[in-house]
Parts: C-alpha cells; structure tokens; sequence
C-alpha cells in the first residue's frame, strides 16, 4: 500500500511539474527574438547626402550591433559605418550613411546583430545608388486654383430711342455683314381677280334691236314668197 501511494504521489507530482513548465516555456522574454533588418534604404534606392538607416538589431543574447557598406551588390569587403552600437534597436534609427564622403555608384548596406557568443544575425539592402553629383529632382509645382469672377448684376436696359431699346437687332461682333454689289430688281406685280362693282350698259340700244327684227321678219317672208313662185313655175313647165 505504502508503495502504490509513492508511485501516485510521484505521478502526480510529475504532471504538476510538466503543467507549469508549459507557461514558462511560452512566456519567454521578447528580447530573446531575433529581429534584424533595415526598412530605409530599400533595395534600388537612390538616395545623396546623410541618410538615416531605419530598422531593427534583436538578438538573443545581444551584445552589439554594426551597420556596415560595401561597394557593388556583392561586396567583397566591408566598412562599419559610425560605430558599434551596445543597446538594441527595434523599429527605429540604427545609423546615419553619409554618402557625401564616397564616390557616386552602386553600394550595398549590410546590419549586424552579434551575440555574447560571437554569432551573428544579419540583413542586407542590395543595389544602393548614391547619385550626390546629380542634381536633386525639382518638385512640379502645383497649379494653383482659378478664382473665380463674381458674377455682377448689371440693370436692364433702360427703354430709351437708341436701337437697342426700340429692338433693332445689333450683329454681333464676329458676324461679317457683305452688302450686295449688283441692283436689286423691283418685286413684278401680281394680278388681283376682282368682283366688278356695278353693271355696265349694253353697246346696242334695245330700240334698234327692235327693228332689226323687223327687217329679219320682212326678208324671211320675202325669200318665202320667191321660192315659192320659182317652185310653181317649175311645175307649170
């Protein structure tokens, strides 16, 4: 019995022991992590005079950090730039580049953070141009807004015996009036159809009708009369 109690004791104590060191384990300190990098410059930068460089230099075990140049995007040998740095650095100003005391080319920046052991963590930006001896790009001003023109209220015309007022059109300026050069032609009347006002009186008097109608009378029954005697003389032959 005494022997079963000490193996569930020892048991026991075993998984306490495996449940606090699970915390321990997740709790460890942020200055253990790694974080070595520079965010400015960038890779294919072009940059001229003092340059920060911005980043961070995170070690486990921190002892110093160094930011460091080489000439070309693979340099075969390096040079610290400032000096060596004993306090950490997270998201912030490692070092000052000041380009102005190396030729214009093609530089290749590198960040080191060692540890107590003599490890090292590190992070390059390839591809670096210094350009001092060009001049630096102008900025395009911006265009400033048009002011605008208030509009003005100006009185009507006021009726008066100018053309304006009696409303004679005015040509306007661009209009080019050409004046005919040949004669014009009188308008050619157009005959009116009208009802005549009165009745006009006829050319012959009645009176002579009447006796011309006599006379046509007076010769008919004459030629009658002739006829007729030539007739019967043809049938008494």
């Amino acid at each position: 019995m005494r022997r079963g109690s000490i193996g569930v004791a020892l048991l026991v104590l075993a998984v306490a022991l495996m449940t606090l060191a699970v915390p321990l384990a997740q709790a460890e300190p942020l200055t253990q992590q790694v974080q070595v990098q520079i965010t400015s410059p960038e890779i294919g930068s072009r940059v001229r005079g003092r340059v920060p460089v911005i980043g961070s230099a995170m070690v486990p075990d921190f002892q110093f950090y160094k930011v460091e140049m080489g000439v070309g995007p693979n340099p075969a040998q390096w040079a610290v730039i400032g000096q060596l740095h004993y306090e950490p650095v997270i998201n912030g100003q490692l070092e000052v580049w000041d380009t102005t005391v190396v030729p214009d080319g093609v530089y290749t920046l590198r960040v080191q953070g060692v540890k107590m052991d003599g490890n090292w963590e590190e992070f390059f930006v390839r591809g670096i141009t210094v350009a001092n001896s060009e001049p630096p790009p102008t900025e395009t001003p911006e265009a400033s807004p048009t002011p605008l023109v208030e509009a003005t209220n100006t009185p009507a015309a006021v009726a008066t015996n100018t053309p304006a007022a009696q409303g004679t059109p005015t040509p306007a300026p661009d209009v080019q009036i050409i004046a005919p050069t040949a004669a014009l032609s009188m308008p050619t009347p157009t005959p009116t159809l009208s009802r005549p006002e009165g009745q006009r009186t006829l050319p012959v008097d009645p009176e002579s009708w009447i006796e011309s109608f006599t006379f046509g009378i007076v010769a008919t029954g004459t030629i009658f009369v002739v006829l007729g005697i030539v007739f019967g003389l043809r049938r008494l032959l």
